[in-house]
């Protein structure tokens, strides 16, 4: 796990009440764990084979949760567009825990800036 006192800005969780889930919204990949896709799976109070089998794409070698094509975006499929919220917040992935900080954006951030209202600059 990356420290994100390393990182040249800071995230105020506040903002994203405000935004339409931007990050939500990429299309790619979600990766989980088998542990993750338990946790989700009961929370959602599914079982696990018909959740990974509704929720869940093997990519890479890797669990992933699918994303959907809703109006043009590809869309996580715990995200829901029309509440513009995550529908399973409480149990997301860590990938979805740690964002912003991710390696790739510890020297990359100001890509953030453009969609991220939470984003703040140190300093």
């Amino acid at each position: 796990m990356i420290d994100p006192s390393t990182f040249p800005f800071t995230f105020n969780q506040s903002a994203c009440a405000t935004c339409r889930g931007t990050c939500c919204r990429w299309g790619g990949y979600v990766w989980i764990t088998e542990e993750e896709m338990i946790k989700i799976a009961n929370f959602r109070g599914m079982e696990l084979g018909i959740f990974a089998d509704t929720y869940v794409r093997a990519a890479y070698g890797r669990l992933s949760l699918q994303d959907r094509l809703i109006d043009g975006e590809y869309i996580c499929c715990m995200f829901d567009p029309f509440e513009n919220k995550c529908t399973i917040y409480e149990q997301r992935p860590s990938q979805c825990r740690t964002f912003p900080f991710w390696k790739q954006y510890q020297n990359k951030y100001l890509d953030l800036l453009d969609y991220c209202p939470g984003i703040v600059l140190k300093g």
